[in-house]
């Protein structure tokens, strides 16, 4: 059995002199992870890459629920995707709640700076 979980990864570039640095766009890809099941338990699975070294199974393996709404990797490719699409949803709406607060901060902090001057 198979778990998969979607990402959304950012490489870095070779720059002139061969050093990584990070792109000037953006360039996001979506990449598909999949993890093979190593173990299952009425309550859930343990999962992971390759194969598991028997008595190692805690350092190497995730566990995730049966039962959980948010799960670290699915079943299926399909739930996967919802589930990228809800982290990445909540994601933006923490980003957008953080970059108001931080405009409205630059904006008392300018206007206090024009006071002190």
């Amino acid at each position: 059995m198979k778990f998969y979980r979607y990402q959304g990864v950012q490489y870095a570039t070779l720059s002139y002199d061969g050093d990584f640095v990070s792109s000037s766009i953006p360039n996001p890809k979506l990449e598909l992870y999949e993890y093979d099941l190593f173990k299952e338990t009425l309550k859930g699975y343990w999962i992971g890459y390759g194969s598991i070294v028997p008595g190692n199974l805690r350092s190497e393996a995730i566990w995730v629920s049966k039962t959980a709404k948010k799960r670290f990797a699915y079943p299926s490719k399909q739930e996967a995707l919802i589930g990228f699409i809800k982290r990445t949803e909540r994601r933006v709406k923490i980003l957008k709640n953080q970059l108001t607060s931080c405009n409205m901060l630059l904006s008392d902090a300018n206007h206090l700076k024009l006071t002190l001057l």
